[in-house]
């Protein structure tokens, strides 16, 4: 922290932000602390304003007007005062004064569809939290040297390390066999998709205000991707409504497995119980429709109308589906939320594996595959001693039920232990996934407002720029990251020297993106729900925007969750999936038994790649 001792003397600054929707010009000030920011304000359309929660500043800003309203974020109810210039010391107090570099400020006057995006950053130099992530890197980049020539890898083996959770026979077990707990969570889970679409469809189209965007885009996508996935895998998938009335209609029972003979299974099955074509038996489907929402995502989000018609269909088409196809074909190979918790469960602490492969050698009935009369066949179609990793099994419990033999169980493991991809298909996934939580990073808290012009097909019709975005994002997803990889795959076999195929490695490097992915992911999602804690709670209380007030909390004003924490829990975010990818990228090559050299010339390349990224997203979270 010796840079803290060279900061500049303290100076004045003059600036004129210029407000329109949906940006500020300028959308970074940079200065130093201690510095005396003078800020005068216009605006070129409606009213806006410069909410700034760090140093208690909400300036309301008005057209054809150079003065401006402000109030204190602590408390808005006080009187305001108007002021021709805001005048302020860029200065925390305290120790903040020297950890917190950055803050955003923000518009809190509804302005259009797309108003949640406009927003602008204060950096205030010397930014220690810059410093203090590049310096991480560094170290991070020196321990993963030497310990690739000092032979001190930290690998395991990847079954080792597993500890049984249910090798007690207690309540956890009981509550998982009992089908009571998991239909009760489902049907918690279908009536929140049911006031998510009601509120969606009939409640205000201030998305910031719509309980029914707050609850998908701020709770559930938190809870997914930070909470779920990293700790429990699939679980999502055990009380995902999307199949409720798809399996209602096939089993035509929730508790009672029933005995009969349909398509090789031991169980009775309605419908017409189709096999899904040999020839679409992969992710290429589920990714197409995956990347769809991907590109209208900024869409769904700033009109509720849209988001809510998108979660009909997410019904409608596994309940259709069902009619026709075998099993849980929809979840297999057509839902578009598999491609996240398909990788990324494999990051996750929880396994549902066998106890003993020589017990299911053994098995010749296979019933946690072909169903009797305890459990119902595998609506995922796999055979438990078949499931080496997570990404295929919804852990809808079935196998737990069935199994005659006591075999299958679940394990606590190492985070992120699971390594490289099976496939092809397995590898564009993890790519995709990793892809698009740099592109969502930089769309919804990049600050550059000609970005948000690309997307905005609701009020400014930008149909052309749309077109180049969705290009964009399909190429690089598909096309030009994917072969940043291969490219650096063949580098790796050629400067290496080790007899092994550019597919062994490109299988291997994509998989280690997975870390440093996932935690892009989570570092996307907390501003999404720290900002909108509070028109979470107002929207409770208000839920259509009618002017009820249920909970007496429609009207409290907005307040930030630890604003000032958020770009520290970003870097750290970012630090932690480089140490993953890495240890994952080296622990992949254990069973090779490869000398250092080669060992350290196998990695490089993809290494470089993550850390670059990682160097480029420490910048973007911090800077």
């Amino acid at each position: 922290m010796v840079f803290q001792f060279f900061t500049k003397d303290p100076g004045n600054k003059y600036i004129h932000i210029r407000n329109f929707r949906y940006g500020k010009d300028p959308s970074v000030i940079r200065c130093n602390r201690g510095d005396t920011l003078h800020l005068t304000f216009s605006t070129e359309d409606t009213g806006h304003s410069f909410y700034l929660e760090e140093f208690d500043i909400d300036a309301k800003i008005s057209p054809a007007r150079d003065m401006v309203d402000v109030f204190k974020t602590s408390d808005p109810t006080q009187d305001s005062y108007q002021a021709r210039e805001l005048v302020f010391i860029a200065k925390h107090p305290g120790i903040l004064n020297y950890l917190v570099s950055k803050s955003n400020y923000r518009c809190h006057v509804w302005c259009g569809p797309m108003h949640a995006f406009e927003s602008g950053k204060l950096v205030i130099m010397p930014n220690t939290l810059l410093i203090f992530s590049l310096g991480c890197i560094a170290g991070i980049l020196f321990l993963w040297i030497t310990g690739i020539f000092t032979n001190r890898v930290s690998g395991r083996d990847n079954n080792s390390g597993y500890n049984d959770i249910l090798k007690k026979e207690g309540i956890i077990k009981k509550l998982l066999i009992s089908r009571w707990p998991q239909i009760i969570l489902t049907i918690v889970a279908m009536i929140m998709i049911y006031i998510v679409i009601l509120t969606s469809l009939l409640g205000t189209k201030m998305s910031g205000r719509n309980l029914g965007v707050l609850l998908m885009w701020a709770v559930w996508l938190f809870l997914l991707v930070a909470i779920l996935t990293p700790f429990f895998g699939r679980i999502w998938c055990t009380i995902c409504p999307l199949p409720f009335f798809g399996d209602l209609i096939q089993r035509r029972s929730f508790f009672n497995p029933s005995a009969g003979k349909t398509n090789g299974y031991n169980n009775r099955f309605y419908g017409f119980s189709l096999k899904w074509p040999s020839g679409l038996q992969n992710n290429w489907i589920k990714m197409f429709f995956f990347l769809i929402l991907a590109t209208f995502s900024t869409t769904m989000v700033a009109n509720p109308r849209v988001s809510g018609f998108a979660v009909i269909m997410l019904i409608l088409v596994p309940t259709i589906m069902a009619i026709f196809w075998e099993l849980r074909a929809f979840c297999r190979y057509v839902c578009p939320v598999s491609v996240f918790v398909g990788p990324f469960s494999r990051m996750s602490m929880l396994a549902l594996r066998n106890r003993s492969q020589q017990v299911c050698d053994n098995c010749k009935a296979s019933y946690c595959k072909q169903g009797n009369v305890k459990g119902w066949a595998c609506p995922y179609s796999l055979n438990t001693g078949e499931i080496k990793e997570n990404t295929d099994c919804g852990m809808c419990f079935e196998c737990l039920r069935s199994c005659t033999y006591n075999n299958v169980t679940l394990y606590r493991r190492s985070f992120a232990s699971e390594l490289g991809n099976r496939n092809y298909g397995e590898a564009w996934e993890a790519i995709v996934v990793f892809t698009l939580a740099i592109i969502y990073c930089i769309l919804y808290e990049g600050h550059w407002p000609v970005i948000r012009d690309f997307v905005n097909i609701l009020d400014k019709k930008n149909w052309d720029l749309f077109g180049i975005y969705a290009l964009v994002i399909w190429t690089l997803s598909l096309v030009i990251v994917p072969g940043i990889v291969y490219f650096l795959s063949f580098s790796a076999v050629r400067l290496s020297g080790i007899k092994l195929s550019v597919r062994e490695v490109f299988l291997a490097s994509s998989g280690s993106l997975l870390p440093i992915g996932l935690m892009l992911w989570i570092a996307f999602v907390i501003p999404m729900l720290f900002v909108n804690v509070t028109f979470i709670i107002q929207s409770i209380s208000d839920p259509f925007g009618w002017g009820w007030d249920f909970l007496g909390t429609a009207n409290i004003p907005w307040h930030q969750f630890v604003p000032r924490l958020i770009p520290w829990l970003q870097a750290l975010l970012v630090l932690s999936g480089l140490i993953l990818s890495l240890r994952n990228l080296n622990n992949t090559w254990l069973h090779e038994k490869l000398a250092s050299k080669h060992l350290f010339t196998i990695t490089l390349p993809i290494a470089i790649f993550i850390t670059l990224t990682s160097v480029l997203m420490i910048f973007f979270f911090t800077n």
